[in-house]
């Protein structure tokens, strides 16, 4: 598997979208401190799953957002991808080639996870990854400043890191999971076996009741047949008489239809002579429209007459207008030929001015052409010379550019001899103070060097008082555990017991459903069964309990409505039956028995042993206060027999002397009883209670121990620590003595490099003062060039200035002539158009004559026709008045028709009104027949219905049962001794048959999970076990590989030494400690603690790269690993990197050079902006081969 890219957005320091991709070998990740290198290695490992936001640096997992910058805008979500190359098929479950793995969360809590796209659950990216050395506890991410963790004396991530090494962590995961199940089964079996004992209980005396429900139910079978059969002879009767009656109906019915027929005949004549009268009245007013038409139309004829009339005087003044026009039209014709002449020669004069305007013109474009001609030689010869100057430009920029770097580099040269010479004189005084130092620091080591033996000596006492006390305290622990389990297994009975009374196990079916309906608000004023309003004191529990008998589960409710209520629903549900109490109807019963008190073994009353409202106190005495209550069997015989067996008498242990002088008793079920079980609930409350208090007192005694423990151990520790401090100091001396050689060493040679230095600097600086001489020569010749140049381009320029003031005045010349000519040509074309017109008057004088004599002919034709129309118009008046006359004529004879018809209608009317009054009798003689058929329908639908309501029969359903009764009599007298009988049997329980049943199968039930329960167990310490086994033959295997390549890296990576992994339970290699054994070359090292920094963390590289040779992780993150080894470490670590890139890609962030050298790709990580990290991507393979690098 190869990790082919990383990408992100808004994680962390990367607001962007940014991507790393990298290849096989090694991938450095450079950049300053704090530019965000170490938030690459903490996104992938956030994206493997890392839930601890600890782990990643923060406080909350929120922090992983990219917060916002002064310039930026914080993001709303983090996402992280990792893009994978699995054609070598390494995860887990995986089939494909290419694999991409994204996290992403919201600032909103949210959070998710995807698998090539797909989401996918946290539990499912652990499980891909498992064994793989990327997993939760996988070795292949080194966080920075962790490395040296590794190998302390108590690393419990040591361990986690071999397990993964060695593959197991999946049988760890499975065997995890089947220890919680096995927890869960356990916890199980005691539940499934406190519910199996109290059902043991409940069995017995539903069966009793189950018994007595038979025998009810036979009766209540033969009840329903004789009801059936009754029923269904009244249905049979009811159904002969509908059917008479239904005939008396159809002939009532026939006589009224006869009747309603006759009326509709009457009333359709009646309507016949209404719409002819109608009819009649229309023509009438219809023939009274046209003939007033008719005179409105002639008197319009004679209006146009009229009209014509004032024609014929408008036409014959008109012809006398138009005689005068024509006299007057003459005298205007000369005056017009006067202007049309003057107009001409005006047009003439103007041609002249603009032909004069037009030689003017061509003068000026003459002149502007040889200007231009003059403007482009002034130009060429301006250009040449201003490419001379920037030649000459250039030139002189480049010497005053080399004599300015020869300058510089002069002086910082003077400068630097200055430094060195200041330098040499120091490092003198220097190299004397170190020399006095080393021998300080060799006196220091050897004080520290007998602090070490002292304190040695001191551990031994305070280890022996810590372990002393530490066993007290363990074995307080334990007492701690013991009773803890004790609370939480009696805590687990209250539970149970509360389940129990919440779902009212033991109640009959009925009273569950009562309750239940009673609690969701459907049936109200019912308050409870009365074991439910009553406190019973638990020594007289099972006497009271005895004493109610079936009245413990009766139903205390407000009145006999809300009990009438509940019984409906029970029947409408057939949810059983259940007997109430309502407190409206239930008084207590007088109980006057003198001398009880004096009997022996009298207690009391059963109604005064309790507690309860005052509310119930009624029903409660009504129930109980005819029932003694005695200590034992004996004497509730002989108080029976006294008092001549007049009442029932019940002992403490629940047998009865009942009332008539029988007898009831036996066993009783442990905790069978539904007083007793809140008594129960109760003790153990108080036993819990009392048990708490206890436990925290032995706490309180605990933490005292504790305490105790902590002291000596701080003090052990105290010790410990100022021996480890002085180790460390040891070291710390041992490294100063060594940092102060390599100072001398150093100094030494950097005297010996300045004065080399020194003679070299002497002659660049001679070489640098010539640069300088010749520059300065170049500079004046090209200056002097410059100026002679530069008053040439001045001359150029005021010649084409000159140009081109003659060239804007002939502009301005030539546009003014334009103009002139323009507006000449202007008044040309209005001195013609005046002539068109005037020419158009003169046309138009000429034939104007003739048209007012042709007008004249017009209007005498006009004239004639005027006189015709007047004739016609005349006749048409006339006609119209005669058809006016005749319409009027019709109207008459209209009238006396519609007369006639109104005598007949009123006729008929009156037939009318005898016809109706013979349907109304008719009517209510119908209705009178159809309430009795009505009164039988009742009596049949009654009949129905309690065949339904009681046994849900319809009509044909129970016609099919074949019941027939051939004496209706003899069957009520049946039906009623039936009905007696079952009031003798008292309060049945027909719910109990169903419970008992149920409860018989629950408890069959139970003993069936407990069965499988107990199978489920086995099987799951069968697993653990070879789970365990498993674990534990390959995890020893793969240790003991990866302790013999550790002893071999540890050596190649010190030059020698000896390490070694050594197990402290070799018979429990899953849960011991693994302590870590290391010798680095010449040094004999009792405690990993003591070593230095640089080798600690260079042991730790030893043991990671001694797990990746034996199971290699396909890629690995290490963050400055190697941030406290020694320049010639580091090189050894990254060129053993180097040997291990076969089989793992490595990810280093680093500062160290040798680690950069020997990487294949560096990603540079800047911080330009604010709180913004940038990547900048190298590869040195290229850009040492572009160097020159390569061999």
């Amino acid at each position: 598997m190869l990790l082919k890219a990383l990408e992100l957005q808004g994680f962390k320091s990367f607001p962007d979208k940014t991507t790393l991709e990298f290849g096989k070998g090694i991938t450095a990740v450079i950049g300053p401190n704090g530019s965000g290198k170490s938030n690459i290695s903490d996104a992938v490992r956030w994206v493997l799953g890392e839930q601890s936001s600890k782990s990643l640096r923060g406080s909350k997992m929120e922090d992983v957002i990219f917060g916002g910058t002064s310039l930026r805008k914080a993001m709303g979500f983090a996402e992280v991808t990792l893009r994978l190359d699995n054609t070598d098929r390494t995860l887990n479950n995986c089939d494909k080639d290419d694999v991409s793995v994204t996290r992403r969360y919201y600032r909103s809590g949210e959070s998710e996870y995807q698998l090539n796209g797909e989401t996918v659950r946290l539990r499912d990216i652990h499980e891909l990854f498992m064994d793989t050395g990327l997993g939760r506890d996988g070795y292949s991410m080194v966080s920075q400043g962790r490395v040296a963790d590794l190998i302390s004396s108590r690393s419990p991530q040591r361990r986690d890191m071999l397990e993964e090494a060695a593959g197991i962590s999946h049988f760890r995961y499975r065997r995890a999971d089947a220890t919680r199940r096995l927890e869960q089964a356990e916890e199980n079996l005691v539940r499934l076996r406190d519910i199996l004992t109290e059902l043991e209980g409940r069995v017995g005396p539903l069966k009793t009741q189950s018994e007595k429900a038979q025998k009810f139910l036979v009766l209540a079978g033969e009840k329903k047949e004789l009801e059936i059969g009754l029923w269904l002879k009244t249905i049979e009767r009811s159904r002969e008489g509908l059917k008479a009656q239904e005939d008396k109906i159809s002939l009532a019915a026939a006589d009224y239809e006869q009747a309603e027929r006759e009326l509709e005949q009457i009333s359709a004549q009646i309507e016949e002579l209404m719409s002819t009268g109608s009819g009649i009245t229309v023509q009438i007013e219809e023939l009274r429209t046209k003939a007033a038409s008719d005179e409105e139309q002639a008197t319009a004829v004679d209006g146009r007459i009229a009209v014509e009339h004032n024609n014929l005087a408008h036409n014959r003044e008109t012809i006398e207008r138009i005689k005068r026009d024509m006299e007057a039209a003459t005298a205007t014709e000369q005056h017009l030929e006067e202007q049309i002449d003057a107009a001409q020669k005006e047009i003439e004069s103007i041609d002249a001015e603009i032909k004069d305007c037009q030689a003017q013109l061509l003068e000026l474009l003459d002149s502007t052409g040889k200007l231009k001609e003059q403007e482009s030689a002034i130009t060429a010869e301006r250009d040449s010379a201003e490419a001379q100057a920037k030649a000459i430009n250039e030139s002189l920029s480049a010497a005053k550019i080399e004599q300015s770097t020869a300058r510089s580099s002069a002086q910082e040269i003077a400068a630097r001899l200055g430094t060195v010479d200041e330098v040499i004189a120091s490092r003198g005084g220097l190299l004397d103070a170190l020399r006095e130092q080393a021998e300080v620091s060799r006196r220091n080591l050897d004080a520290c060097l007998e602090n070490i033996e002292s304190l040695s000596n001191s551990i031994d006492g305070y280890s022996m008082i810590v372990r002393s006390r530490s066993e007290k305290a363990e074995k307080m622990r334990r007492e701690l555990d013991a009773a803890t389990l004790d609370i939480h297994q009696k805590q687990a009975r209250i539970r149970m017991l509360e389940d129990l009374e919440k779902n009212m196990e033991g109640y009959s079916g009925s009273v569950k459903a009562v309750m239940r309906e009673a609690k969701r608000g459907t049936l109200r004023g019912i308050h409870g069964p009365v074991s439910q309003l009553i406190t019973v004191d638990a020594k007289y529990a099972a006497a009271v309990e005895t004493a109610l008998g079936a009245a413990v589960q009766n139903i205390v409710t407000d009145d006999e409505s809300a009990a009438k209520r509940a019984i409906a629903y029970l029947k409408e549900s057939r949810a059983g039956r259940a007997t109430f109490l309502p407190m409206t109807a239930i008084k207590p019963r007088p109980f006057r028995e003198d001398g009880l008190d004096s009997c022996a073994g009298f207690i009391d009353m059963a109604d005064r042993l309790l507690r309860c409202d005052d509310e119930y106190l009624p029903i409660i005495r009504n129930l109980l206060s005819h029932t003694a209550v005695a200590d034992n069997i004996d004497s509730a015989i002989a108080i029976s027999k006294r008092f001549g067996h007049r009442f029932k008498v019940v002992t403490l242990d629940g047998q009865v002397m009942n009332a008539g002088g029988s007898m009831t008793g036996g066993s009783r079920g442990q905790n069978a009883g539904i007083l007793s079980r809140g008594n129960d609930i109760e003790q153990l409350k108080k036993t819990v209670a009392k048990l708490e208090k206890d436990l925290a007192e032995r706490q309180e005694r605990y933490k005292e121990l504790a305490g105790e423990v902590s002291a000596a151990q701080a003090e052990y520790d105290g010790v410990t620590a100022e021996l480890q401090k002085a180790q460390e100091e040891k070291i710390r001396r041992e490294g100063e003595l060594r940092m102060i050689d390599d100072k001398i060493e150093t100094a030494e040679s950097a005297l010996n490099d300045l004065e080399a230095e020194k003679r070299s600097s002497a002659e660049r600086t001679a070489k640098l003062e010539e640069i300088q001489t010749q520059a300065q020569k170049k500079i004046d010749e090209f200056t002097s060039q410059l100026d002679s140049v530069n008053e040439k381009i001045t001359e150029i320029e005021s010649r084409r200035d000159e140009l081109l003031s003659t060239r804007e005045q002939n502009a301005d010349k030539e546009s003014s002539i334009n103009l002139s000519i323009l507006a000449f040509k202007k008044d040309i074309q209005a001195r013609e158009e005046v002539i068109e017109t005037l020419k158009r008057r003169r046309s138009s004088h000429e034939g104007h004559a003739d048209e007012l004599k042709s007008e004249i002919d017009s209007i005498t034709e006009q004239m004639t026709a005027t006189n015709e129309l007047i004739e016609q118009l005349k006749g048409e008046a006339a006609s119209l008045r005669a058809e006016a006359q005749q319409k009027k004529d019709e109207i008459s004879s209209l009238a006396q028709k519609r007369s006639g018809v109104e005598g007949e209608s009123t006729k008929l009317r009156a037939q009318e009104r005898s016809v109706s009054d013979r349907r109304e009798r008719l009517s209510g003689e119908r209705a009178r027949l159809e309430e009795r058929r009505d009164s039988m329908q009742r009596e049949l639908e009654n009949a129905q219905n309690k065949l339904y309501d009681e046994y849900q029969l319809t009509r044909r359903e129970a016609e099919e049962l074949g019941i027939v009764i051939e004496d209706p009599q003899k069957a009520q007298r049946d039906l009623n001794d039936i009905k007696n009988k079952i009031r003798a049997l008292g309060n049945v329980n027909v719910g109990a048959i169903e419970e008992y049943k149920e409860v018989s199968e629950r408890y069959e039930f139970m003993k069936t999970q407990i069965d499988d329960v107990e199978s489920s167990r086995a099987e799951l310490l069968t697993l653990i076990g070879d789970l365990t086994g498993k674990m534990s033959e390959r995890f020893r295997e793969q240790f003991d590989r990866i302790n013999t390549i550790f002893g071999q890296t540890f050596s190649e990576l010190f030059g020698g030494g000896k390490a070694e992994l050594i197990l402290e339970n070799p018979l429990d290699v899953l849960e011991c400690a693994i302590e870590i054994k290391v010798q680095p070359p010449g040094k004999n090292v009792q405690n990993i603690d003591l070593l230095s920094g640089g080798e600690k963390g260079l042991a730790a590289i030893a043991l990671l790269f001694s797990i990746l040779k034996v199971t290699p992780a396909p890629f690995c993150f290490f963050d400055e690993v190697e941030a406290a080894l020694d320049d010639v470490n580091v090189t050894r670590y990254a060129q053993y990197a180097r040997r291990m890139t076969k089989n793992t890609q490595f990810i280093l962030i680093t500062h160290r050079r040798g680690t950069m050298e020997e990487a294949d790709v560096l990603y540079g990580v800047t911080m330009q902006e604010d709180g913004v990290s940038k990547l900048l991507e190298l590869k040195t393979a290229e850009m040492a081969k572009k160097l020159g690098l390569t061999q």
